[in-house]
């Protein structure tokens, strides 16, 4: 697999979180944003006054169909993954996928066999792996600053619906009609990120998860999935973790993007982290803190707005592609965190533990509703 000497970017879906995808295109020295493409006229033109790249496309064939583009950030509803990435890897390029990265672990192996064939990087884009505190957070446990890690507890706030980002209407529809999502907004989308949180600290894979999944109906076609309580265990070893969703929704968070927090508690034999926000800013501490021997140490100045995320993410994909390595996560990695995703849900519905590998390659998230 040849190195790129530059990459120029094809950005297919110009919606909300396109706003941050762009970030890392636009200010490294070797990338360029070359084509973007959207089926909403209106949001293209927006997009193009704002961005300014050299061409625009309605249809995503045409966009593939450029030779200029060498590479591609897909950014599509969860339902159109497969079927975009395969076009796109067919057409020679190298591929950044959103997670979640397919509805079922079928069509993520799909779209690996079709990079493969075609030569070509695929990384599933997963933003939190990139967030400077989480990213602190882990070197921190790998030097053995608090010990073994034998716990990770993670808790998601979600506020007031009219806090934070302006979600179109179009985007909230497809988010909430599981056929296009793959499964819940929160439980399934959001929880992609969580999941994944549950694995990047502790080596053991996840072996067993239990789910509670409340879904709140607002009206017909409008729901929340949560409260919700996950918890799971690590193969082999007395090892465990949980996910707390808080529904709520008469709460204030502030955030300059949805009004929800995630904070994080990595608890070691010897000590503990603790990450106290991500996506907003609930509580005025340090992003980070670690205790130990009696002591605590914050880091206060470590960069901790959720935009840098997507910025460092999106500059080691062109990194990657320049010096012809595989950046993080390739189709293995990423079908560990979809397993756990859909398994959860399997066990909200059916009411029972689930392990992992009963997920089988065609096992779809379903809601208990």
């Amino acid at each position: 697999m040849t190195p790129l000497e530059r990459v120029h970017v094809g950005l297919i879906g110009c919606g909300r979180i396109a706003s941050l995808q762009v970030l890392g295109y636009r200010d490294h020295s070797r990338a360029e944003l070359t084509a973007i493409c959207d089926n909403d006229e209106a949001l293209l033109g927006q997009r193009q006054q704002e961005w300014q790249p050299k061409k625009t496309y309605r249809d995503y064939h045409q966009l593939l169909a450029d030779s200029d583009v060498n590479a591609v950030e897909i950014l599509v509803p969860h339902h159109l993954h497969r079927e975009v990435a395969i076009a796109a890897l067919q057409a020679g390029k190298h591929v950044s996928l959103q997670k979640p990265p397919a509805l079922t672990l079928r069509e993520l192996d799909d779209v690996n066999e079709a990079a493969k064939a075609a030569g070509r990087r695929l990384r599933v884009f997963e933003n939190f792996l990139y967030y400077p505190p989480h990213v602190k957070a882990r070197a921190l446990v790998q030097e053995g600053a608090i010990g073994e890690p034998i716990s990770v507890r993670i808790k998601t706030a979600a506020g007031r619906f009219d806090d934070g980002w302006r979600v179109p209407a179009a985007s909230l529809a497809w988010r909430m009609n599981p056929e296009t999502c793959g499964g819940g907004p929160t439980c399934f989308d959001h929880g992609y990120h969580c999941y994944n949180m549950a694995r990047f600290f502790v080596a053991e894979p996840v072996e067993r998860v239990h789910a509670w999944i409340h879904v709140n109906r607002f009206g017909p076609d409008a729901f929340y999935d949560g409260p919700a309580l996950i918890s799971w265990k690590y193969a082999g070893v007395p090892k465990f973790g949980s996910w707390e969703v808080i529904a709520s929704v008469g709460m204030r968070v502030r955030s300059k993007y949805y009004a929800s927090d995630d904070r994080i508690e990595i608890h070691g034999t010897e000590g503990i982290i603790w990450i106290n926000r991500c996506t907003g800013s609930l509580l005025d501490e340090p992003a980070l803190v670690l205790y130990r021997d009696g002591q605590t140490r914050a880091w206060h100045d470590i960069p901790n707005d959720w935009s840098e995320s997507f910025r460092l993410g999106v500059h080691d994909f062109i990194d990657a592609l320049i010096e012809g390595r595989q950046p993080p996560q390739d189709a293995d990695d990423a079908a560990a965190t979809l397993g756990f995703a859909i398994a959860a849900h399997v066990s909200a519905c059916e009411h029972r533990e689930v392990c992992l590998d009963e997920i089988g390659p065609d096992t779809r998230a379903r809601l208990p509703i």
